[in-house]
C-alpha cells in the first residue's frame, strides 16, 4: 500500500471537473479549466466562455440529495443497476479465477505466473484503441465472447497439447482483462452526474463479491482439470449476451439528472424518426436498439 501515498500530490494536479464547478456557480474556475484544456489540445476558444449575462439567468437545479436507492427508483434504472452488478461480478470472477489458477496450469508455476501478467499489458492497450473508436457494449460484448469462447475450447484439447491449452487460458485472459478495464469507462457512461460516482462504486464493490468466490472456481479443479474453464467460459459468454441488452453511451448525449436517465426506453429494436425541433428539444441521450 504505500506506493498509493505517491498518489497524494495529484491532487494539486488533477483538475476539477467543469461540469460539476459549473453546478457550484464557480464559473471563473470552471472557464479556467476548459482554456486550459483546449490549448492543450490545440484549439483555438473564445476568449468568454460563459457570458455574464447568461450566468444571471441560469437555473442550476438545487443540491438534490442522492440515496444508493435512487440506483433501483425505477424500472428502467434497476435493470441498467442490476446488469451492471452482474457485469462486474461475473467478469471479476473469471479474471481473479484464472489469475488464480495460473500456477495449476502444466508446466513452470513461475512462468505460468508471468505469462498471466504479461497479457494483461496488450489487453489494456487493446481496450484503450476500442474504447476511442467503436461502441461501448459492441466491444465489451466481442472481448468477453472471444474470452469465453475460447476457455470453452480447452475441453477439447488433449492432455498433451499442453502448449496449446496455456495458449487458450491468456487468449482467455486477454478477452476478460480487456472486459474489465472498459467497464470503469462504460458505467461512468450509463449513469449521470448526481449517481455517477455511487454507481461506479456500487458496481466494483459487486466486483469484490467476485473475487471472493473466485478461488472456489479454481477448486473445482480437483475434480476435473477443465471444469473451471467449462463454468468461467459459460458464465463470461452468458455476460456477454447481458452486455448487448445494455442503452449504448458511445457518441451519445450523456444524462444530465436521474429524470433523463429515466426516460431511456427498454430494448426498443428500431428507432422513429424525429424532426429538428424534437431532437433539440428532446436531444437521444442513451439508445439500446440494435
Amino acid at each position: 500500500t504505500v506506493p498509493g501515498v505517491l498518489c497524494l500530490p495529484l491532487w494539486w494536479f488533477i483538475p476539477e471537473s467543469p461540469r460539476w464547478l459549473i453546478s457550484q456557480r464557480r464559473f471563473s474556475e470552471a472557464e479556467s479549466i476548459i482554456q486550459k484544456a483546449a490549448k492543450m489540445n490545440n484549439i483555438a476558444a473564445p476568449r468568454v466562455i460563459f457570458d455574464p449575462m447568461e450566468l444571471q439567468e441560469l437555473k442550476l437545479p438545487g443540491q438534490q440529495k442522492v440515496l444508493i436507492l435512487d440506483l433501483f427508483r425505477t424500472r428502467n434504472i434497476a435493470t441498467i443497476t442490476i446488469m451492471s452488478l452482474l457485469l462486474w461480478m461475473l467478469t471479476s470472477v473469471g479474471y481473479f479465477a484464472l489469475s488464480l489458477n495460473a500456477p495449476n496450469l502444466h508446466g513452470d508455476a513461475y512462468l505460468n505466473c508471468f505469462l498471466s501478467a504479461l497479457i494483461e499489458v496488450p489487453a489494456y492497450i487493446t481496450a484503450w484503441l476500442l474504447l476511442r473508436k467503436l461502441p461501448r457494449r459492441y466491444i465489451i460484448a466481442g472481448v468477453l465472447f472471444l474470452g469465453g469462447g475460447v476457455l470453452l475450447l480447452i475441453q477439447f484439447i488433449p492432455a498433451d497439447y499442453n502448449f496449446l491449452s496455456i495458449g487458450l487460458v491468456m487468449l482467455g485472459k486477454f478477452g476478460i482483462t480487456s472486459a474489465f478495464s472498459m467497464l470503469y469507462v462504460f458505467t461512468a457512461e450509463l449513469y449521470p452526474t448526481p449517481v455517477r460516482n455511487m454507481a461506479v462504486g456500487v458496481t466494483s464493490m459487486a466486483s469484490r463479491v467476485g473475487s471472493i468466490i473466485a478461488p472456489y472456481f479454481v477448486y473445482l479443479g480437483a475434480y476435473n482439470r477443465v471444469l473451471p474453464y467449462i463454468v468461467m467460459g459459460s458464465l463470461t459468454v452468458f455476460i456477454g449476451i447481458i452486455t448487448l441488452f445494455f442503452p449504448e453511451s458511445f457518441g451519445m448525449t450523456l444524462p444530465e439528472t436521474l429524470e433523463q436517465m429515466e426516460k431511456v426506453k427498454g430494448f426498443r429494436f428500431r428507432k422513429k424518426p424525429r424532426d429538428s425541433v424534437q431532437k433539440e428539444e428532446n436531444p437521444k441521450v442513451l439508445i439500446t436498439s440494435f
